[in-house]
């Protein structure tokens, strides 16, 4: 069963919609690269990585991952920079800008694009447009969650695996 979207006290809100009706769009900070999603996300997920969280400086990356031919750039290829960051995720960001584009996983078993949250299109008061179909449904690497932050998530009701989605679950996101 893949519950890498799914809220621990219930179904995935996308498993109403019809996967040929999702189509998210996105782009660096500065617009120079440009991406479209079609189909239903592989997963939703915060990433507490070291690696996300060194790179963004935050506590957990929101991640949205798609299959490597969903996920497309339509501007600025050439003004994308990758670099390997481990061997199992290359990383591609804006030559201009800086932010980060999308990763690629590099794993034979697991192939998969993913970009982060903040990455998809916005409204005009500045709120992600697609947020209730693109919001983390689970938590990833929660093993290496720095214990200050994991006691803020520990109620969430979000799944928490030990490392990729599908891993084995750390817990069920539910108090007790």
């Amino acid at each position: 069963m893949n519950n890498c979207g799914k809220l621990a006290t219930g179904g995935d809100p996308l498993d109403q919609l019809n996967s040929e009706q999702l189509k998210f769009e996105g782009s660096c900070y500065c617009g120079a690269c440009q991406f479209i999603c079609e189909g239903k996300p592989l997963f939703r997920t915060l990433c507490h990585c070291s690696i996300c969280t060194r790179i963004s400086g935050g506590v957990a990356v929101p991640f949205v991952g798609f299959t490597n031919e969903s996920l497309k750039v339509t501007k600025g290829l050439k003004n994308l920079k990758g670099f390997k960051a481990t061997e199992r995720m290359e990383r591609f960001h804006c030559k201009t800008c800086s932010s980060n584009v999308y990763n690629q996983s590099l794993l034979s078993d697991r192939l998969f694009r993913d970009t982060s949250l903040m990455n998809f299109k916005r409204d005009d008061q500045g709120r992600i447009v697609d947020l209730d179909q693109l919001k983390a449904g689970s938590h990833m690497f929660f093993s290496e969650c720095q214990q200050c932050f994991a006691d803020i998530f520990k109620t969430d009701g979000l799944v928490k695996f030990s490392t990729m989605p599908g891993s084995t679950i750390v817990s069920n996101g539910s108090s007790k």
